[in-house]
């Protein structure tokens, strides 16, 4: 029994170096993908994260990885290709993450010029993620904005009486107005 536990601890530690040596490329690749983007070298940063969600170093996860490429995409003006990424990413992510995420679909939808599925999209936010705060508010003046520019002028009005709230912030204040200047 000793032999066998020797020889599978021999196996075991003999084949750390090999794993370890498979790692670092993706290591390397996305610490250089975090440089790229920090630089705002979106453009570069794209490929590198891909490259690196085919397997990615511990402790990285798939979504952080489509977040990143999506964040890239849209600082590109590439709303579409953003679009897509935050979709794969929102599969993955943890709950805590998901309204932001879901906030960038809606807001690629709205740029995209796809109203409709923009305020779908945007109003996923107040329902499945009531405890998201400023989240909230910011999806329904997009869907606000998102219905004013359909013609759907009731929704809109009750978009942005929503995104208002009580009125306290400047962002609040111009979303009453904009709803009273839909009357």
């Amino acid at each position: 029994m000793r032999i066998g536990a020797c020889v599978v601890l021999l196996l075991f530690f003999s084949g750390l170096p090999a794993i370890a040596a498979g790692t670092q490329p993706a290591v390397k690749e996305y610490r250089r993908a975090g440089k790229m983007f920090s630089e705002a070298k979106y453009a570069e940063a794209i490929p590198l994260y891909e490259q690196v969600l085919i397997a990615p170093p511990e402790g990285v996860f798939p979504a952080e990885l489509y977040t990143r490429i999506g964040d890239s995409h849209f600082r590109l003006g590439n709303f579409g290709k953003a679009l897509g990424s935050y979709r794969n990413a929102l599969r993955d992510q943890k709950r805590s993450e998901r309204a932001e995420t879901q906030y960038w679909i809606g807001f690629c939808c709205f740029l995209l010029g796809r109203d409709a599925e923009a305020v779908a999209e945007l109003l996923k936010i107040p329902e499945l993620y009531p405890e998201s705060g400023m989240w909230i508010s910011t999806a329904y003046y997009w869907a606000a904005r998102a219905s004013e520019r359909l013609g759907w002028k009731n929704q809109a009005a009750e978009y942005y009486r929503k995104a208002g709230g009580t009125g306290k912030s400047t962002q609040a204040r111009h979303a009453r107005g904009r709803a009273e200047g839909l009357k």
